[in-house]
């Protein structure tokens, strides 16, 4: 089987993005978030009440997170679709080449009789 450039490159370059998506994804899973306390003051019947809450997970960390995350996704989607076109490719290729094949051994067989 004759590898063609065009598939092999979109199979390598989707291989390339997933397994770059997945191993940031892991990382980003396996990392710990830092906690941090929270003051809150608000005014209440005309007294100050300030709270404090401890053990939170920082705000700014974890809305960071979540947009690494949506963009790992997207860059996991597009790799996996640079996959299928690529395989999609090759299964043509190699249709089009036994395609080929079929009909120049027919076009011999007919020619013989």
């Amino acid at each position: 089987m004759k590898l063609y450039a065009s598939a092999l490159a979109f199979l390598v370059v989707g291989l390339a993005l997933v397994a770059f998506a997945v191993v940031n994804a892991a990382v980003l899973y396996f990392a710990g978030v830092p906690r941090a306390t929270l003051n809150i003051t608000a005014p209440i019947l005309g007294q100050t009440m300030t709270a404090k809450i401890s053990g939170v997970p920082d705000p700014y960390v974890v809305s960071v997170n979540v947009v690494r995350a949506v963009l790992l996704l997207a860059i996991g989607l597009i790799g996996a679709k640079l996959i299928d076109t690529g395989l999609a490719e090759l299964r043509e290729r190699r249709r089009e080449e036994a395609l080929r094949r079929y009909y120049e051994e027919y076009g011999y067989q007919y020619q013989q009789y």
